[in-house]
């Protein structure tokens, strides 16, 4: 490069004397031009000459590291596996990060849109006229809870009032029983306002979309299908298009199918179909087009250009401010209104799955810094097997820099195949990411690898052969020519074995720190398999369904209910059937308060219960037995007292020492129960919590807001479960063909559901940390061999002296020792200061388990002792006699 700039410092002076020389001569300009042209035509050919003499210079290079890695098969491919593992879990959890919360709506400009909350404390002061019901689990900055549901009316002013915004879109999901080509199932779709998208500018890719005039009073149903549920049930036919399909029993027609990308401003929500909000049917238990009270629509805003967030905040406020004496006592209070950035849709990743998503991203980082180490210290001890080479090279002219540069490009080269491979395990491993960061919850974010997956992979690539590849290039090209001519030890390779083991003690620190992590994890696995469920999960059949949305109500909801019941104890194997309003283990609830006789809360609140409406037959089907009064009976109908049998923990926290038969208690809605019973304690919302429940017979909550809507059956067989799959099937569309069947499973894939974080986690976890674990065997090999390999002369004079192999395998075993627990002192200190960032994934154990991280101390040990057990046991094998005339 130098050589280019002398040439055209050159060139300017012949062309600055050569004009001078013109000018005393008289001669004109234009010969001076002449020269100036000729001059910079020159100056460009040099230019030219440098370029194509750079891309053959990096060809040379490029073939040169491929022959050099080829030559070096073992060391080529654990660098690239290594490298590959951390490079591909990055690119998976970016590719998450990046679906989830980096990418925008595939809407028309969506850093214009903006999301209407309110802060949530408000909802539980009585002063406050609001009855919320939905909302995003999100967090303002100052840690405030915000929901985002609004009533339907206060949409409509806010729609009409607020000219801060060019467009309000509102929506609310729901599910719907969605029949088409003569067969039911349920639907998870939204509510969308008639302006939805037209405001948010997305276009169908097939028919239209709905319109404001679809959204009038009396006007027929439309649907629009999202192209994932177009595609999954009807295969993509776009003779779908004008159809007519049933929605909760009222007939629709298909009037268009979204792109692709497309899922609304929940993105990661599974969403089949598009609703008008004029299909909500009166008398719907939860969304209501009338009544102030109950807030369950989700507003999204398109701000106007030049106003600030502030003015539109203040508007949206006002006009609460207003609205809410329209139908509250005058001093109620107006809920204190925020605007959230709307661009990236309303926030399901941050509500479902981030703290799980913090610590996979501490793993993987973890993981790609160690197998940066890695390949720094292969690297490193592969440059001493290299210093001939370096100083011919040197010595013949080559500059250092030179030399640098192509070792920088094999180890580019090593880090891009590297790369290249981790894409391929980076498909699978983001397919792991989504379910960790999720669970069982369905989702439908645009994780995959893009052209943004593949820039960031290359950016990781090229990093990682820079930050692992400078060090040891440097240290590689700074030999002494004299000795290393010779063949003797370069100058510095005592520094280079220091460097050596400060790499292998930094690798086993971040592979123990991984190793206690994954014991953590496998310790609250085993103590999670280990719980006592408080029920026999063997043999048992479940399914869930909703006969309300088939249009059965009241009493009639209760008789087709109990025909199922009926029908279904028909079947030849079935023993019995118990249906609930929720299924255990399902992660749903139904929740209260409630004030029990003669006992005042500390809280004033009252005490916190889970209600479980189910049938008498409930408990004897799941084995949950009755330790003190009755259970639920078929007397326990319409019109008698209103009874609950409670479980153990309602009775020890909050009736402690005291006989719970007939004493009483008072929920908001419900009115008074009498107590007749105790059940033993069951888990009912998920394997981890036991908290008070009360069970309540569904035929006695057929009406107000505890009423029952879906059921889930549970029935106990003594044949295999699923073979009673079609049979079940048949016997619910005998009764109603339009009452579905959804989520059919045994007890035991409903439990390993439950737990399938937990499972994935401890899997994922021990996968990375073997991985590491593994890596750092290879560098104490490594370093151990290269130390046998330099002190050879010296073992043969200790043996020549009288040392046996035993000392001098213990030599070489002390050292390996020394590094392990060098890394040790650094990987426990790590973990304990870290393992408290995941406490709540934690379950039975503290993050300082002493199980864990001994198990992590003896595995890594054990680690260390059979790296470094070939080198002792070659070392202890020197004959001294060779060892002394090879030196």
């Amino acid at each position: 490069m130098w050589w280019r700039k002398r040439r055209e410092d050159d060139l300017d002076r012949e062309l600055r004397a050569h004009l001078d020389l013109e000018a005393e001569e008289g001669g004109d300009a234009a010969a001076a031009r002449r020269a100036l042209g000729n001059i910079g035509s020159i100056k460009e050919e040099v230019r030219m000459t440098w370029g194509w003499t750079w891309l053959e210079t990096l060809g040379q290079d490029l073939r040169y590291s491929l022959r050099v890695l080829l030559q070096n098969p073992g060391f080529t491919t654990v660098a690239v596996l290594s490298l590959a593992l951390g490079i591909g879990a990055n690119t998976a959890l970016f590719s998450l990060i990046d679906a989830a919360m980096l990418k925008m709506l595939p809407v028309r400009d969506p850093q214009q849109l903006r999301i209407l909350t309110w802060v949530r404390d408000q909802e539980d002061n009585p002063k406050a006229p609001i009855h919320s019901h939905s909302g995003y689990g999100m967090r303002d900055g100052d840690g405030a809870p915000l929901s985002g549901s609004f009533a339907y009316p206060a949409y409509v002013q806010l729609r009409d009032h607020l000219p801060q915004f060019s467009d309000l879109v509102a929506y609310a999901t729901s599910q719907f029983t969605f029949t088409a080509r003569g067969a039911s199932e349920f639907a998870n779709g939204q509510f969308v306002s008639g302006n939805y998208f037209n405001g948010l500018g997305a276009v169908p890719i097939l028919g239209r979309a709905i319109v404001t005039d679809d959204d009038a009073p009396g006007k027929p149903p439309v649907v629009v299908l999202s192209y994932r549920y177009w595609q999954k049930r009807f295969g993509a036919d776009p003779s779908i298009l004008n159809q007519a399909v049933s929605i909760n029993q009222r007939t629709a027609t298909v009037v268009g199918v979204m792109p692709p990308l497309f899922q609304g401003l929940y993105p990661g929500a599974e969403v089949d179909v598009f609703v008008p909000m004029s299909a909500v049917a009166a008398g719907e238990r939860y969304y209501s087009l009338s009544d102030p009270f109950n807030w369950w629509v989700q507003v999204f805003g398109r701000l106007r250009p030049g106003v600030s967030d502030s003015a539109a905040t203040q508007a949206v406020h006002a006009s609460l401010a207003a609205f809410i004496p329209s139908y509250a006592d005058s001093g109620t209070l107006v809920p204190e209104v925020r605007l959230k950035p709307g661009a990236h849709g309303a926030g399901f990743f941050a509500a479902n799955g981030l703290s799980r998503l913090y610590v996979l991203d501490v793993i993987v980082g973890v993981v790609l810094l160690i197998a940066c180490v890695n390949l720094a210290h292969l690297l490193l001890a592969r440059s001493a097997a290299r210093g001939l080479e370096m100083a011919v090279r040197l010595s013949v002219g080559a500059s250092r820099s030179r030399l640098v540069r192509q070792l920088l490009t094999e180890n580019i080269v090593l880090a891009g195949t590297g790369g290249a491979l981790g894409l391929i395990f980076a498909k699978p491993m983001l397919g792991l990411a989504q379910q960790m960061a999720f669970g069982a919850r369905p989702t439908t974010l645009d994780a995959r690898l893009d052209a943004r997956a593949m820039l960031f992979t290359f950016a990781v690539s090229v990093g990682t052969a820079i930050v692992a590849g400078l060090m040891p290039a440097l240290r590689s090209t700074r030999v002494d020519l004299g000795p290393s001519l010779k063949g003797v030890h370069a100058t510095g390779a005592s520094s280079r074995k220091y460097v050596s083991r400060v790499l292998v003690t930094a690798q086993v620190g971040l592979s123990a720190l991984l190793l206690i992590g994954a014991g953590l994890f496998v310790h609250t696995l085993e103590r999670l398999i280990s719980v006592d469920l408080g029920f026999n999960t063997g043999n048992v059949l479940t399914f869930r369904t909703d006969a309300t949305r088939s249009g059965y109500k009241g009493q009639r909801l209760a008789d087709v209910y109990g025909r199922v019941r009926e029908r279904l104890e028909a079947i030849p194997g079935v023993t019995s059937v118990g249906l609930s309003q929720n299924g255990l283990l399902q992660g749903v609830v139904s929740n209260s308060s409630v004030t029990i006789s003669g006992h005042t809360p500390a809280s004033g609140r009252g005490f916190g219960v889970l209600w479980l409406e189910c049938s008498d037959s409930f408990l004897p089907t799941m084995r949950i037995p009755v330790v003190l009064g009755r259970g639920l009976a078929p007397s326990d109908r319409p019109g008698a007292p209103l009874v609950a049998v409670v479980n153990e923990t309602f009775v020890k926290r909050y009736l402690p020492g005291e006989n719970p038969i007939g004493r009483r208690m008072v929920e908001r809605y419900m009115g008074t129960l009498q107590i007749v019973g105790v059940a033993k304690d069951a888990h009912y919302e998920s394997v981890r919590d036991l908290r008070p429940v009360a069970y309540i017979p569904y035929s006695q909550h057929l009406e107000g807001f505890f009423a029952v809507t879906q059921a889930t059956f549970a029935m106990r067989t003594v044949l295999p479960p699923l073979s009673l799959a079609q049979t079940v099937r048949r016997a619910v569309s005998e009764i109603d063909p339009a009452i579905p069947v959804a989520e059919m499973r045994t007890m035991e894939d409903q439990i390993e559901l439950s737990t399938g974080t937990e499972h994935l986690m401890a899997q994922l976890v021990s996968a990375f940390g073997l991985a590491a674990a593994l890596l750092a065997a290879i560098g104490l090999y490594g370093v151990m061999a290269y130390t046998v390999a330099r002190r050879t002369s010296e073992i043969g004079i200790r043996m020549a002296l009288g040392a046996n192999g035993g000392s001098v395998a213990w030599l070489v075993v002390g050292e390996s020792v020394w590094m392990v627990a060098a890394g040790l002192a650094i990987g426990i200190p790590a973990a304990l200061a870290l393992s408290k960032f995941v406490r709540s994934m934690l379950y039975g154990i503290t993050p300082n388990d002493p199980w864990s991280f001994t198990a992590a101390i003896f595995l890594m040990a054990t680690v260390g002792a059979a790296a470094a057990w070939i080198p002792a046991r070659r070392a202890s094998r020197i004959d001294p006699m060779a060892a002394l005339r090879n030196e």
